[in-house]
């Protein structure tokens, strides 16, 4: 007993390390998905003056807060996403093993988070303009499932969950572009599937509310914040420890 308490003393910290360079690397996804380049060449550098990034340069989290917000070559400041997603990462691998321990349940937990999660991201930020990112993301999160023996399109209650994931879409597409219609259907039927356990099918309600609200022109940013909101408290229900 002992042991396995020395164990988790261990690797609770290892996982928050290694979730906070996962999420150093899931920015390099977004922001290069987002531009349609490749993730791994070229090796990282400031999009402004193009100075490429030294080791010192890319410690996650504390390398923004030391330089505190510029790049130490230029002086641009560095957007403040790129300590948000780390520490956020590094939340979902840290809280998953606290939650769950060591095994198959922390792959699946911490793996379909931090898909969900970057899905999330790249919905917000509104800069992907096809639609596989999401669709992916779907197909992960929902394959994450089976090694659990959790299947979804198993019952009436749960296949109407793409039905009202599609409607959402579909209210939500009055003035949006295609890829963003798609992202609103695929992060829909995530955030309910993910509920549906503990709040059953009235988790839909917020998420209808902000695709009502995307309809209009002055109140679409609103949506999309809301909804990425909903996304991030979903993401910390399904992890929380406590």
């Amino acid at each position: 007993m002992a042991e396995n308490e020395a164990l988790k003393l261990l690797l609770t910290p290892f996982f928050f390390i290694f979730g906070s360079l996962l999420g150093s690397f899931s920015n390099v996804v977004i922001l290069r998905m987002a531009s349609g380049k490749s993730v791994i060449f070229p090796p990282s550098a400031c999009p402004k003056c193009n100075h490429q990034l030294h080791a010192i340069d890319l410690i996650p989290v504390l390398s923004w807060l030391t330089l505190r917000g510029r790049c130490r070559y230029c002086q641009t400041p560095i957007a403040w996403q790129y300590p948000v997603v780390e520490a956020c990462m590094a939340m979902i691998l840290g809280f998953s093993y606290m939650k769950v321990g060591l095994g198959l349940t922390f792959i699946v937990l911490a793996g379909r988070s931090a898909i969900w999660f970057v899905a999330s991201v790249l919905f917000v930020r509104n800069e992907v303009q096809s639609p596989n990112p999401f669709a992916w993301a779907v197909i992960f999160y929902v394959y994450l499932n089976f090694p659990l023996g959790v299947c979804p399109f198993v019952d009436r209650q749960v296949l109407a969950i793409p039905v009202i994931a599609a409607i959402i879409a579909y209210i939500a597409s009055f003035r949006n572009d295609r890829a963003n219609d798609f992202a609103w259907g695929c992060l829909s039927f995530i955030f309910i599937y993910s509920l549906l356990p503990k709040f059953s099918l009235a988790a839909a309600i917020p998420v209808f509310a902000a695709g009502i609200l995307s309809s209009h022109a002055k109140t679409s940013r609103a949506a999309h914040l809301l909804f990425f909101a909903l996304q991030i408290i979903a993401i910390a229900v399904a992890i929380s420890p406590f």
